[in-house]
């Protein structure tokens, strides 16, 4: 319950919402996976979206 409560705290102290339910997935399951140092969830987004783009070019060709 303590992770829910964190990830939740977490994702509210930001300023936009996260409405993308793949990062939302994602960055929960680096919150709940890793004790300390984890990124802030403007950080996670950048590179989150870095490796989206990848991806998607990599289906597209």
């Amino acid at each position: 319950m303590r992770t829910i409560e964190r990830i939740l705290r977490i994702l509210r102290r930001n300023e936009t919402p996260v409405t993308d339910p793949t990062f939302a997935t994602y960055y929960s399951m680096l919150v709940s996976e890793a004790g300390s140092g984890v990124p802030t969830v403007e950080e996670a987004r950048r590179d989150f979206e870095s490796v989206r783009r990848l991806i998607d070019r990599a289906f597209v060709a």
